[in-house]
């Protein structure tokens, strides 16, 4: 699936975000944020609802979501382990730019901090593909040093990202392309 939208003038993937300014990946503390909750166990006659247009919505949005949280995990991994981290949540070709680029910024002696606060405006599901416009303050993350964990940026409100997604023949949501465009945009978008 392909995230083609004509207010994108400056599309930055994901990993290029980790190695320049970590402001995709990271933005805000914001214990706002949703969690992920325990789903309650159904008796085994209840039958197994058809995924919905609904339920598709929510299983797209806590996957992208899940992007901002498992990246970290990642770039604190062992490089043969950060793959099968990203894995569950991220697919190609979005995948294999996180691997590179989680690599160049750690060779540079860098780490991300901090999660964004989503303002998650409009969510497409159409079929088995998915595009999230979100406005993102991310002025709670950044980059830091990895020895010293001093923080050397940080991210800023209103960045537009859009996210691209796939449901995989293993019926399971996920990232496969996220751009930041150039235009401004506000939580109230």
């Amino acid at each position: 699936m392909r995230v083609d939208s004509p207010s994108s003038r400056l599309a930055m993937p994901l990993a290029a975000v980790f190695a320049a300014t970590a402001t995709v990946v990271t933005g805000c503390a914001d214990d706002s944020a949703p969690k992920p909750t325990a789903l309650a166990t159904l008796p085994a006659t209840t039958p197994t609802p058809t995924p919905s247009p609904s339920t598709d919505k929510d299983a797209v949005l806590t996957v992208y979501r899940e992007l901002y949280r498992v990246g970290p995990r990642a770039e604190q991994a062992r490089p043969e382990e950060r793959k099968a981290i990203l894995e569950p949540i991220v697919t190609q070709p979005l995948l294999g730019t996180m691997l590179k680029g989680i690599a160049a910024l750690r060779a540079k002696g860098r780490v991300t901090y901090g999660y964004p606060t989503f303002h998650t405006f409009k969510v497409e599901v159409q079929g088995d593909g998915a595009v999230v416009h979100d406005c993102q303050d991310g002025r709670n993350g950044g980059q830091a040093d990895f020895r010293t964990g001093k923080h050397l940026t940080h991210g800023m409100p209103g960045t537009y990202m859009v996210a691209a997604l796939a449901k995989e023949a293993d019926g399971a949501w996920r990232v496969a392309k996220v751009e930041q465009l150039d235009a401004p945009c506000s939580p109230a978008a």
